[in-house]
Order: structure tokens, then C-alpha cells, then sequence
């Protein structure tokens, strides 16, 4: 059986919404993240994922960790019904995914760090700004892309827009502003109240 390490508070989040998206059965094994003596930092843990940071799977011997390819994984291998089925529908997917890796994620955990994660004598007021100057601008390609397209996937949500809003879930969690981002914070809210991911976010909430 598939195996997810990691707390549902963390990136493991991404993984176990797919695993729910997906219907893969699985055994969630919680392991301590920025805390004293994290689990991540154990050596048995190291074993498995030596960047001792979370989620890892074990999927019956096959061991893999970075939560974007461990999903794309998954999707792939369980034959999600969200996973494209055609080559062009799988580079659409491979484009968002990269640009929510590359271009908005960074920002948006930076802001929350500086503004809600750290302790106030450890957050860095200036960085949260700039950081916040910068997801400003990802946001709005996020927003330009759905008032000419209903989903990133196209015509119906598929992997491309779980790979994006597993990301940026984050933004609902810290309860942001999107009402600059009509469409996005809409299209955001009908990919979080879907059934698996209403499962996963019971995990964490």
C-alpha cells in the first residue's frame, strides 16, 4: 500500500488531496516538521528523504519526495480521472505546474512566513512586501488566463488545475484578499470544495 509521510499541515496536504482525488487507498504516517527533535530530521526518516523535509511516499518499495513530482507520479500511475489524456493536455499541465513551482509559490510562502508563520520578532516586514509585490503580478496571469478559459485544464478541471490550486490553497488558509482576482478567487473556491479536496482539508482543519 501507498505510503505518505508527512504532516497534513505541510506540503504532505498536496499529496493526500490526490490521493482523495484520485481514490488511491494509502497509510498516512505523521512526521514532525519545524518543531525540536522534527521527525524529518530522524535518521530513519533521512533514509527515505535525505532533504529531511516533507511529503515522501513509499509506493511498495519506491521511494520518491518533492510533493509537484510525487503527484504528477500518482495521477500517472493510478490513471486519475483528471490526468490529460492527450500529449497537449499533459504539456498544459506541465506548464502550469512548473509556473506555480517556479513563479508563485516562492513569493506566496515568503509573505506567509514574514506575516503569519514567524514569530513577530523574526519577520521581516520589507520581505513580506516585496514578496507580496511580486505574487501580485503572478496573480494577475493566474486571473488574465480565466477570464479567456474557464479551467487551466481547458474545459473542465483536470490535473493542470489541481497541480496550481494544491499550491495556492495556501492563500485561503491565511484567509488573503483575492478580490482584485475576481475569477482566480472563484475558480479557487469551486477547486477546494470539491469532494476529495472537502476530505483532505479535514485532515489539516
Amino acid at each position: 500500500m501507498l505510503k505518505i509521510y508527512g504532516q497534513p499541515k505541510s506540503r504532505a496536504f498536496r499529496v493526500l488531496w490526490l490521493a482523495k482525488e484520485a481514490g488511491i487507498p494509502y497509510e498516512h504516517i505523521p512526521v514532525s516538521i519545524m518543531v525540536d527533535n522534527a521527525g524529518c530530521k530522524e535518521p530513519w526518516y533521512l533514509e527515505l528523504n535525505p532533504n529531511a523535509r516533507v511529503p515522501t511516499i513509499d509506493d511498495d518499495g519506491f521511494v520518491m519526495w518533492e510533493s509537484a513530482a510525487i503527484n504528477l507520479y500518482l495521477a500517472e500511475k493510478f490513471k486519475a480521472s483528471i490526468f490529460p489524456t492527450t500529449l497537449q493536455g499533459r504539456g498544459r499541465m506541465l506548464q502550469w505546474a512548473f509556473f506555480t513551482a517556479n513563479d508563485v509559490e516562492p513569493p506566496m510562502i515568503a509573505m506567509f512566513q514574514n506575516r503569519v508563520l514567524f514569530p513577530p520578532e523574526k519577520r521581516n516586514a520589507a520581505l513580506a512586501d516585496a514578496s507580496e509585490a511580486t505574487l501580485l503580478t503572478k496573480l494577475k496571469i493566474l486571473e488574465a488566463h480565466l477570464s479567456k478559459n474557464k479551467y487551466f485544464g481547458g474545459n473542465q478541471w483536470d490535473m493542470a488545475d489541481f497541480m496550481v490550486a494544491s499550491v495556492v490553497y495556501t492563500l485561503t488558509a491565511i484567509k488573503y484578499d483575492l478580490s482584485k482576482f475576481p475569477k482566480f478567487g472563484a475558480w479557487l473556491t469551486e477547486s477546494i470544495e470539491r469532494p476529495a479536496a472537502k476530505e483532505a482539508r479535514k485532515l489539516r482543519e
